[in-house]
């Protein structure tokens, strides 16, 4: 079964999927931290620590505590997406291990879907940033289509909504229903990560230009 943008509109269901999709995104943001960290800051220590699930870092302040810059970013928008998974949970009395085994859930966090880099493990760390940044502005790209879908209480998502996402922020958002909880939810979250993604540029820029000046 596939999504479409036909579908009658189910709010409930399509939260859950929102929910799993977030769990997708946070997950990835995950993977990132790990690699980056084992192939530069903490590149002794590679060998040991190979495959996020098997040899897992379950506190995450570990990568906040690191001296990379770019997995500072990630663990900033990583936290921002756990924070707003969380409260979606308490807001519709969600249980996320009933919802990731759910067939009719998954299939609605497919909707929107953002790229998710499979397998990172075999990238250098140039091209995981590259990578990093496309999966940050996927997610806020997919997060902003729910937010649409609230607001017009549709998947026949408005061209007007469409095009409003072009426009630089705060306008992007501005025709979005702030008076629904879930839609600022949503808002929020997009202008935090908005912010990661502003940031991560600047330190990128900043990377490329010290290497073309030869610092």
């Amino acid at each position: 079964m596939k999504v479409s943008r036909n579908d009658p509109f189910d709010l409930n269901l399509s939260v859950r999927g929102l929910g799993v999709s977030i769990t997708y995104m946070h997950s990835d943001l995950y993977e990132y931290m790990y690699y980056l960290t084992f192939k530069r800051s903490m590149k002794s220590h590679s060998r040991e620590f190979r495959n996020p699930w098997e040899q897992s870092i379950d506190h995450l302040d570990f990568f906040g505590q690191t001296d990379d810059p770019f997995v500072q970013n990630m663990y900033s928008a990583t936290g921002k997406l756990i924070e707003a998974k969380y409260e979606l949970c308490i807001r519709w009395g969600i249980d996320e291990e009933e919802d990731l085994i759910n067939e009719d859930i998954l299939v609605q966090s497919q909707r929107y879907q953002p790229y998710l880099l499979m397998f990172k493990r075999s990238k250098s760390y140039k091209k995981l940033l590259a990578y990093y940044e496309r999966a940050l502005t996927d997610f806020i790209s997919c997060l902003y289509l729910y937010a649409c879908a609230y607001t017009a209480q549709s998947f026949k998502i408005p061209q007007v909504l469409k095009k409003q996402f072009d426009l630089p922020e705060p306008e992007q958002l501005r025709l979005l229903n702030q008076d629904d909880n879930t839609v600022a939810l949503l808002k929020d979250l997009i202008s935090g990560l908005n912010q990661d993604l502003a940031a991560l540029k600047i330190l990128m820029d900043k990377k490329y230009k010290r290497r073309a000046t030869g610092d």
